[in-house]
């Protein structure tokens, strides 16, 4: 076949561009691509730990992306993504599509290694040191120094507990990828590896339910489901003394890359700021606070 007639046969149906991360999304074949780039911005390229995943049910939900430090592509029947699912308005297996996502973590956690290279920490843990050594102003401002030394407090947890796993990074929903009925889907995964405790990455996924629950209220009865599906299958999460920190975590990351690579003003990232600060302040919440 050539060249050009690959071409014709692969159709552009997504693209999005932050200075973090290009995303575009193809058709090809009855199948999709998902093709990541690095953002102008990025500081730093892809993770360069190469993995393998041990053969068991739910492996098919994790796809490991083909390509170097600055690109990375990905084959699955999924072309959609979970927000789509949440926010289309038409049924959805939401239950089913958490209970996907936790089952491919999971998997990842039990049945990854690496292939003959030291372990690091997580992309994302590497990316947020500069906000958690205090040198974004906001979050000094917002969270000061207990708050942000709580959070670090739990990173150094996570990252030298007994039990650490290969760590996917980034499991939210920039990366779990669905079929449009919430079926099944696929876990994009590679660009973020690291050795972490498992809880790494389910703070991750909570930390992203739990913003959108306190800034977008109509979706919570969708998120409700979602979040219930997916904490059948994920595994532990973080307990009450650890929770409020963890997902403080993910919800100052999203601030600080909002503001840094998306455009965002500094009024909005202080309002995701001042969530992170909530759960500092409340961490046996499960819930978030109304938002008016």
């Amino acid at each position: 076949m050539s060249a050009a007639m690959d071409s014709r046969q692969k159709s552009v149906i997504r693209s999005t561009r932050t200075e973090l991360l290009s995303t575009g999304v193809y058709e090809v074949g009855g199948a999709y691509e998902w093709v990541h780039s690095l953002g102008v911005g990025a500081p730093i390229p892809f993770s360069s730990l190469p993995i393998s995943i041990d053969p068991a049910p739910g492996a098919d939900l994790l796809v490991v992306g083909i390509g170097g430090d600055r690109h990375r592509s990905y084959s699955t029947p999924a072309g959609s993504t979970v927000f789509d699912l949440i926010t289309a308005g038409v049924p959805a297996n939401l239950r089913a599509a958490g209970r996907a996502w936790g089952t491919a973590l999971s998997v990842l956690h039990e049945n990854a290694s690496l292939i003959d290279f030291p372990g690091s920490t997580p992309r994302t843990v590497q990316r947020a040191e500069v906000w958690l050594g205090g040198a974004w102003e906001p979050a000094r401002e917002v969270l000061g120094d207990p708050g942000l030394q709580e959070i670090r407090r739990w990173i150094k947890r996570v990252l030298s507990g007994p039990r650490q796993v290969i760590a996917h990074g980034y499991p939210g929903m920039a990366h779990w990828v669905v079929t449009p009925d919430g079926a099944t889907g696929s876990l994009l995964t590679g660009e973020d590896v690291g050795f972490a405790h498992p809880e790494y990455d389910i703070a991750w996924v909570l930390g992203e339910m739990a913003e959108l629950h306190a800034f977008h209220p109509v979706l919570r009865p969708a998120l409700e489901i979602l979040r219930a599906g997916f904490l059948e299958t994920c595994g532990k999460a973080p307990g009450p003394s650890e929770i409020g920190p963890a997902l403080a975590f993910r919800i100052a990351q999203h601030a600080y890359d909002w503001h840094h690579y998306a455009g965002a003003g500094e009024a909005q990232a202080k309002a995701l700021l001042h969530l992170a600060g909530w759960y500092l302040a409340s961490p046996a919440a499960d819930t978030t606070p109304e938002m008016r």
